[in-house]
């Protein structure tokens, strides 16, 4: 029984054997694939309500903080906005075409939320 009982053993250790091998062959490439796992997606834009007062808030001192240093900006809006809505296009286009730095600038204080509507409000 010994002898048979050796064989066996010595069988088991083999089979062990060459499954850790095997193990380890399988192992250490899922380890190199691991490593060059492609790099991670940008998290999503958040769209709640919280997000978008958030963006009006960073906006709005800065638009305010704008119009009160360019009067003559502040002006053309209040005039633009009394405007019917098919002049207030036409009015808005010629001085946008004529003051496109100070449009730029307005832009700018904008930006927030602006990106905020990029990210949420896709057409």
């Amino acid at each position: 029984m010994t002898a048979s009982r050796s064989i066996s053993i010595r069988a088991r250790r083999a089979i062990a054997g060459v499954g850790l091998v095997g193990l380890a062959m399988v192992a250490v490439p899922a380890a190199a694939l691991a490593d060059t796992a492609p790099a991670p997606t940008p998290a999503a834009p958040q769209c709640s309500p919280q997000a978008r007062w958030q963006a009006m808030a960073e906006t709005a001192p800065a638009v305010a903080s704008y119009l009160a240093a360019h009067p003559d900006v502040a002006s053309e809006l209040a005039k633009v906005a009394t405007l019917p809505k098919e002049q207030r296009k036409a009015e808005w286009k010629n001085f946008r075409a004529g003051h496109q730095q100070e449009v730029k600038d307005l832009q700018a204080a904008r930006h927030a939320l602006h990106d905020y509507r990029k990210a949420c409000h896709r057409r």
